[in-house]
């Protein structure tokens, strides 16, 4: 049986509640600062209960703070903080931090297969380092961010300076906070929630999966490799034998492109050779990436105009399309890009309005990848913030999506594709 690959290429990880094990010192050190601090400052005042201190963890620390000594002036706060961060120090410097059980062979796990790790912390540059290096994450985590990070004020830039960083967006983030799930979220990836980590009583956390214990976590990334490759499997794609052609498509941030790619993953493990093309590869030259989310490019009372406004169906049809559908060699430069497909080469070809009837019947199969509106604006505010900003945002709300919902009730996926898959679940289905 061929071992599938394993298809993210970088996973960040919060650090405190998620690797380590922030109960077993934290608390106690607290105590020990804030009992000097009121002596100090002179004041009597109750002590927060061990819930109360861990609450904090994972936030801001000066924030956390202000919402736990509300009753204190900022100058008093402050002097508790540092009072209870030199605590803390005492204690990680007489060895008293620990990992997460599971989590040692988790991170050796991924390690070995090649995939990037970093971590996002709310914490302060003399913590990650401690962690880092006298606590030995560094053995496995080759890049670390928090807010004393140079050009990063939140934990979602973080998230965002180390996937530029590891050059990719086929990654996830795992953590144990509301913080951790809006940090990946905004960075248009996954999150995985660490249940048995320190969010506090009554915080819901939406995300793509729940874990329990860290042995759960490589298991559960794995299952999207199992899916597509089932999808693939159902679709005739079996070793060296099996179509040549295949289209995934599906709405703005539906995840076509990963799915694309993860595609081509599977089959080069499976013995096939494959090359992926994007139908963006044929957009017309007089058309901007603004234009594609343009009410003049996707006028939703017209879906099936679309297609032929924005890219150059003859070029892609005559040079592509149609000469690999006859078992011919394709050589053509798209842009910097020299594309070399051989007769017996799977295409897989990605985009929208794949299911056009231009297009469909030149593609062997294609799967169209079922997304909500609310996802879909989700994961592209994400992938796009930088690029797009609430003006991207909002053409895609008003017009690329109403035209491709509008494309789907006159060519519907359950009819035209051959198959309709669920692709609300980045990770793959539960």
């Amino acid at each position: 049986m061929t071992a599938l690959p394993f298809l993210f290429e970088a996973i960040v990880f919060d650090l405190d509640g998620t690797l380590v094990a922030t109960d077993r010192f934290w608390v106690d050190a607290a105590r020990v600062g804030a009992r000097a601090a009121f002596a100090e400052l002179q004041i009597e005042r109750g002590m927060p209960t061990s819930q109360e201190w861990m609450s904090v963890v994972g936030l801001p620390l000066a924030l956390g703070f202000d919402a736990l000594f509300s009753d204190l002036t900022p100058a008093q706060r402050k002097v508790v903080l540092d009072r209870c961060v030199e605590e803390e120090t005492k204690a990680l410097s007489a060895g008293q931090a620990a990992l997460i059980p599971g989590v040692e062979a988790m991170l050796t796990q991924l390690r070995d297969r090649g995939v990037r790790l970093g971590i996002a912390s709310n914490c302060g540059a003399g913590y990650l380092n401690t962690m880092m290096n006298e606590l030995g994450l560094a053995r496995w985590v080759e890049e670390g961010r928090c807010l004393d990070s140079p050009g990063v004020r939140s934990k979602t830039a973080m998230v965002n300076d180390l996937l530029e960083n590891f050059g990719t967006r086929s990654a996830v983030m795992i953590g144990d906070r509301t913080g951790d799930r809006d940090a990946a979220w905004q960075n248009g990836v996954p999150h995985v929630h660490f249940a048995r980590g320190f969010a506090t009583e009554g915080e819901k956390i939406e995300c793509e999966a729940t874990i329990d214990d860290m042995g759960e976590f490589v298991p559960r990334l794995e299952r999207r490799a199992t899916w597509i490759a089932d999808t693939l499997k159902t679709l005739g794609f079996e070793g060296a034998r099996g179509p040549r052609s295949i289209g995934v498509t599906g709405h703005t941030g539906s995840g076509k492109s990963l799915f694309a790619i993860d595609v081509h993953k599977i089959l080069t493990a499976l013995g096939r050779r494959a090359v992926v093309v994007a139908l963006d590869d044929f957009q017309k030259p007089e058309v901007s990436a603004q234009d594609l989310t343009s009410t003049a490019f996707a006028p939703a009372e017209r879906p099936l105009e679309h297609l032929r406004h924005a890219y150059d169906i003859e070029a892609l049809t005559s040079v592509l399309l149609d000469p690999h559908a006859a078992g011919k060699k394709v050589d053509v430069t798209l842009g910097r890009r020299r594309l070399v497909i051989e007769p017996d080469d799977v295409l897989v070809f990605h985009g929208p309005f794949l299911l056009h009837p231009d297009l469909r019947a030149r593609l062997e199969r294609v799967v169209h990848l079922e997304c909500s509106d609310k996802v879909c604006l989700r994961r592209v505010a994400g992938r796009d913030a930088k690029a797009g900003g609430p003006e991207g945002l909002l053409r895609v709300r008003r017009s690329s999506l109403p035209a491709q919902r509008g494309f789907d009730s006159l060519v519907p996926p359950a009819q035209a594709a051959d198959l309709v898959l669920d692709g609300e679940n980045a990770l793959g289905p539960a």
